[in-house]
């Protein structure tokens, strides 16, 4: 059977077609991130208000809850932007910038 093609060959041309390349490398770079953070930065689950907010240009934005958790980002931003680089065989992610979203909104 020549003919066979396998179904993981066509996602890309699907994702292409309809034009969500973007959406799913950002889908997939925010993933990562959310699996792999929990055992670079010594915790067991991702904490709490620490997300990942989007992914545009090779940029990786993180909403964190402190300027604690802004730092400890920071201090491991090379080791995360080499692992999920890594993880995804790939060279998309460039840098990587925690903002500090504290949930309360100000009138």
């Amino acid at each position: 059977m020549s003919d066979f093609t396998h179904f993981i060959d066509l996602i890309p041309k699907a994702l292409a077609r309809y034009k969500l390349t973007r959406e799913a490398r950002a889908a997939l770079v925010c993933a990562r991130f959310r699996d792999l953070l929990p055992g670079i930065v010594g915790t067991d689950a991702l904490p709490d208000g620490v997300r990942p907010k989007y992914f545009k240009n090779g940029f990786l934005v993180v909403a964190v809850p402190s300027s604690i958790w802004a730092q400890r980002i920071y201090v491991h931003r090379h080791e995360l932007l080499h692992r999920i680089n890594l993880h995804l065989d790939k060279e998309w992610v460039k840098d990587l910038r925690a903002v500090v979203e504290t949930g309360k909104a100000e009138v």
